[in-house]
């Protein structure tokens, strides 16, 4: 789950301001229309012991407005998303970023999107923003929101879809559907009743390593932030290379598959076609599953991924298309399908071939097939090809998912 890349979007000089009494700081920036605030929130307790977590809010030029709140990818903070939560506050939305418990100034352990945890935070976070002045609301407590990120943030919106109701709209960018397939793939896993598949060791020793930090004031050994039956689990599967049955539940309650049918705000699933960690099969599980219950999907399947690169204009622009029917017009938009085509199209600026994206307005999955009859004597493919090389160059830059 690699890091939702750091944005190299231009640097916002500011002017800052403590608001007396209110533990809150209120930055002005040097888009004048923006405002920004910084505010620890409280979220759900660990065993007990209360948690906060580092918030920031983009409030636009005109309130009350929808809200958009924007979940980071593993090993990130709330800071990684600032230039996606600037243009979507110039768009006309009040976002909010946070940084998930386990990471940064949050408090709390990790959980791996935990529904008594991580979910239960957002529930708080959206709770949280009704009761803001400048949030559009559309009854008590309800604010008119919408909910994305991208990897580890992605699995975020689509579980706190299907877990709170109230929200409105859902954008998950490469990210999983069933978590034990995902870590484990090739095998009938514990969703199809089976055994697992081959563990993804390499992927796996990133993530954990991206949170081995110790929690600040504390020590808290190999562990650092992951909470104790999570790490636990993982390393009894590093040194077996299979899931004992408590990670396989750990895994489970944090997997979309499970609770598809709970989602009814209109999704836009984004997967990346250079993804050796969340692949295509993931994004289709959720989208199928999603649309299979009248919920609006759309569905891109789109250059990069955790293997490639992520174009945050791309991605911004995406999720403004599929939010602003919803959140702004209170309209239910139609399902869709679009595919980049390496190689395809040719740029009109450099003569080269580039992506072409196909695109289909007939809901997801289209009603329109064709079928490619296959020959030839039977053939070992690897997939990703070149799979070794790219995940040693990768070891040599960021390790965080």
């Amino acid at each position: 789950m690699r890091r939702l890349v750091r944005r190299r979007w231009w640097m916002l000089a500011a002017v800052v301001a403590i608001v007396a009494g209110a533990g809150v700081a209120a930055t002005v920036s040097a888009t004048p229309s923006i405002v920004t605030r910084d505010r620890m929130v409280a979220g759900t307790p660990e065993q007990g012991t209360p948690v906060e977590l580092d918030t920031t809010l983009y409030v636009p030029a005109r309130t009350p407005a929808p809200a958009v709140l924007l979940a980071h990818g593993f090993g990130g903070s709330k800071t990684d998303l600032d230039a996606e939560a600037r243009s979507l506050a110039e768009h006309g939305y009040v976002v909010l970023t946070y940084t998930a418990r386990g990471f940064g100034r949050s408090g709390g352990l990790i959980h791996l999107d935990a529904p008594d945890y991580e979910v239960a935070d957002a529930k708080d976070l959206v709770s949280y923003l009704a009761t803001l002045p400048e949030v559009l609301t559309d009854a008590m407590g309800d604010p008119r929101v919408g909910v994305a990120g991208s990897s580890y943030g992605g699995a975020l919106a689509l579980l706190l879809g299907a877990y709170d109701p109230r929200v409105d709209a859902i954008g998950a960018d490469i990210t999983w559907s069933d978590l034990t397939q995902a870590l484990f793939p090739n095998g009938a896993g514990p969703q199809q009743g089976g055994a697992t598949g081959v563990f993804k060791k390499m992927w796996a020793s990133e993530l954990f390593a991206s949170a081995s930090s110790p929690v600040p004031g504390t020590s808290s050994g190999a562990c650092g932030r992951f909470a104790p039956d999570l790490c636990a689990a993982y390393q009894e599967a590093a040194q077996t290379g299979q899931p004992d049955p408590s990670l396989v539940s750990l895994l489970r309650a944090s997997s979309p598959i499970g609770v598809l049918d709970r989602i009814t705000a209109p999704t836009l699933i984004s997967q990346g076609e250079d993804d050796s960690l969340f692949t295509l099969a993931q994004a289709d599980e959720n989208a199928t599953g999603i649309a299979a219950h009248g919920t609006p999907v759309r569905v891109v399947w789109r250059s990069g991924g955790h293997d490639g690169g992520t174009s945050t204009a791309d991605l911004v622009t995406a999720l403004e298309g599929w939010f602003d029917p919803v959140l702004l017009h209170g309209a239910r938009p139609a399902g869709s399908f679009d595919i980049a085509v390496p190689g395809t199209g040719i740029s009109s600026a450099t003569g080269r071939a580039v992506a072409e994206t196909l695109h289909a307005t007939d809901g997801y999955p289209s009603r329109r097939t064709d079928s490619v009859q296959l020959t030839g004597a039977p053939q070992t493919v690897q997939a990703p090809a070149g799979e070794s090389r790219r995940r040693s160059a990768r070891s040599r830059g960021s390790a965080a998912c």
